[in-house]
């Protein structure tokens, strides 16, 4: 019985829908789902989610081929598409377990006719026709009444069409650009004229796209026993219909009318991101990714080509040696906070577990400890340990507690007065959110030094100027609490601005580092360091850490929160640590703002801190040595320089020209562009005092 009813439901799901099927659903009142699909897996995906209707849409030209709209795209451009949508859609269905629907019938597909290819009646019924034969169920065409003539022929032919009215990307041009259509009384009764002769003359669907809502529910009413599938039309219309990269966030932030349910291009860029460092680095393949040959046949390999199997050999156990130690495990030697820049205090090393310590390279950058006035140097593993440190996973432990959200000032209150009880000790890292590794390398710090990591995720209005787009901010809110979950992080503060600020932003009394004003980033972003401070001492007074944990790549914050705690007498009760910069293979400092880098871009970027290495390693470097050479480097590789700054560690006021840049901070900010994308990026090194 379970075998036959198994064979039922094959049969089920291998039966198309159909028009016939679509009516069905229409006339039973069951909301229509239709989206876009341009190639194999997109039609498949479709499929197995259960999609009544699959388009072949000439949007093909924006997503797929990179065209600025699309009148450029061709009839062999969408026959292709048609045809390996058609695939898709006769393939086996992708089963319960893989996220599709048990059951779920072929979707009707339907194909767009292209700009151009339908102006005369001839050229409508011939590519329509080999629409039909790519293996398209309806063909669909832009237009109101004048194209009615063409709907009457070719339904005559036996050719389904849906049609579309509203806003008609084909011929955006006339309507005023990509524009809400219909907003007038006027433009409203004349979409609905369209609609009752399109369906006069036989059209079996109507798409209506970017309307107002009362718009699409009035061109449904006014065609009862037609289906219409809005897009940006609101729900008054039988079904709904969107562009697949945009619903899976694809290509950026999408038109408004859309919802993302996916952001596929952070997650694509991210998994692309980590296979380049992992085959660069060595990583991948692992064990897991390759095959040995047996051992009786390598034996009889190595007696065949001698030369060639022993140069093999070599360059393995080469490649074995050069990978990530296993064994490092971190430690840090923390010092204490005298006067100036005690941040700068945490200094992590690498020891193998049998007490040996990893060899040296001489190019990598040293981690720095303060004390006495000066910065001296101490061991660091390499960048690929430091990185095999950071991701080796915790076998053997126990799945950490679920982090405990805090939304609300007394959410946090009694958590910390529950800690404190305990007896634990709570260390608070701030961000914004839109985490990425050298965030999670913070979490991994501070475990370090205090009992429980308490993690704040508050996007600071106070932050960002009338010209930064603070809307815009990504918010990634359950990717990283995930995250958090994963690194051991006990809570996570995530408060609306309103907690944060009753009396609006910024707020009637904030904190002013004026001793920085004008100064390199300052001078930039002169709003900025303002908003960082007082929202930092909120948190403080709020949260009562025990330790504040920072990152080296935002030298001016380090100083400026530094400098704040001496000032407001809180040093003796709040230790403040910093961490090294977090950089990617490469040197590249990690960023939020990494996500904005074209790979053009990206490929560019690690010419910072190339540059900020070479200039500082000169013997004998003055400030405006460096200053010079750092600029000139950049601006040869197409970098537009905001600043390059040599400053003291402990006021981040510039050195004169003449003086050594040693027991300084060399920091940088840059614009990268290519085409209309631009990135403003970040970096420092300290230079250590000479010896």
């Amino acid at each position: 019985a379970a075998v036959a009813a198994a064979a039922a439901a094959a049969a089920a799901a291998a039966k198309p829908l159909g028009l016939a099927g679509i009516l069905r659903r229409f006339r039973r009142r069951e909301k229509l789902v239709m989206v876009t699909a341009y190639d194999f897996p997109s039609s498949r995906l479709a499929r197995g989610a259960g999609v009544d209707i699959v388009l072949v849409g000439d949007s093909i030209g924006n997503c797929r081929l990179g065209l600025p709209d699309t009148v450029g795209v061709t009839m062999d451009d969408m026959l292709s598409a048609t045809k390996a949508a058609r695939r898709g859609l006769d393939a086996p269905a992708l089963g319960v377990g893989m996220g599709g629907v048990e059951g779920a019938p072929k979707p009707v597909l339907v194909g767009d006719m292209p700009f151009g290819s339908y102006l005369l009646e001839a050229d409508a019924l011939r590519n329509a026709a080999a629409f039909r034969m790519a293996g398209a169920d309806i063909v669909k065409m832009e237009g109101g009444r004048s194209v009615a003539p063409l709907v009457r022929s070719l339904t005559a032919a036996g050719i389904p069409i849906m049609a579309h009215i509203g806003l008609l990307p084909q011929s955006a041009a006339l309507q005023g650009g990509l524009r809400m259509q219909g907003t007038t009384a006027k433009a409203a009764a004349e979409l609905v004229r369209d609609a009752k002769e399109l369906a006069e003359a036989g059209a079996v669907s109507i798409v209506v796209e970017c309307v107002p809502l009362e718009v699409g529910a009035a061109v449904q009413a006014a065609v009862p026993d037609v289906p219409i599938i809005g897009i940006g039309a609101g729900g008054g219309v039988a079904g709904q219909v969107l562009v697949c990269d945009d619903l899976l966030g694809l290509h950026g932030s999408p038109p408004s009318f859309v919802k993302m349910y996916a952001d596929l291009a952070r997650t694509s860029s991210k998994a692309y991101r980590e296979y380049t460092e992992e085959v660069r680095s060595g990583a991948f393949p692992a064990q897991a990714h390759y095959r040995n040959m047996k051992a009786e046949e390598l034996e009889k390999f190595r007696d065949l080509m001698p030369d060639v199997w022993k140069n093999a050999m070599a360059s393995l156990v080469m490649e074995e040696m050069e990978q990530p130690c296993s064994e490092c495990k971190p430690t840090s030697v923390v010092a204490p906070l005298p006067s100036g820049i005690g941040s700068f205090s945490t200094v992590p090393q690498a020891q193998r577990s049998n007490g040996s310590v990893p060899k040296q390279v001489t190019n990598t950058s040293h981690f720095l400890e303060f004390a006495a006035g000066r910065f001296s140097t101490m061991p660091k593993a390499t960048l690929a340990q430091a990185r095999a440190i950071s991701h080796s996973p915790a076998s053997g432990k126990a799945e950490a507690p679920p982090v405990q959200m805090l939304h609300t000032l007394a959410d946090v209150r009694g958590w910390r007065h529950g800690m404190r009880k305990e007896g634990r000790t709570v260390a608070l890292v701030p961000t914004m959110g839109n985490l990425h590794e050298g965030h999670l390398e913070l979490i991994d710090e501070a475990k370090k030094h205090a009992d429980d990591v308490l993690v704040s995720i508050f996007v600071n209005p106070a932050q960002f100027a009338a010209h930064e787009d603070l809307d815009k901010y990504p918010r990634t809110m359950e990717r990283d609490i995930q995250l958090l979950q994963e690194r051991g992080a006990r809570a996570v503060f995530a408060p609306k601005p309103d907690e944060m600020y009753p009396t609006g932003s910024p707020g009637g009394t904030v904190v002013v580092p004026r001793f920085v004003q004008g100064r390199s980033e300052d001078a930039c972003r002169p709003h900025f360091f303002t908003g960082v401070a007082t929202v930092c001492l909120k948190l403080f007074n709020l949260c009562q850490p025990d330790i504040v944990i920072f990152g080296q790549k935002d030298a001016m914050q380090c100083v400026v929160i530094t400098r704040m705690l001496e000032d407001l007498l809180l040093d003796e009760t709040i230790k403040m640590v910093v961490a090294p910069t977090s950089r990617e293979t490469d040197g590249l400092a990690r960023s939020s703002r990494n996500m904005y880098l074209t790979a053009g871009m990206r490929s560019r970027a690690p010419a910072i801190y190339a540059a900020l290495s070479s200039t500082t390693a000169a013997p004998g470097a003055t400030a405006g040595e460096v200053r010079r050479a750092v600029t000139a480097q950049l601006e040869e590789a197409g970098f537009e320089v905001n600043y390059v700054s040599v400053a003291d560690v402990s006021e981040m006021a510039e050195k004169a020209d003449e003086e050594p840049v040693a027991n300084s901070v060399v920091s940088v900010a840059c614009l990268v562009r290519e085409g209309d994308v631009q990135c403003r990026l970040i970096d420092n090194i300290v230079v250590p005092a000479a010896a």
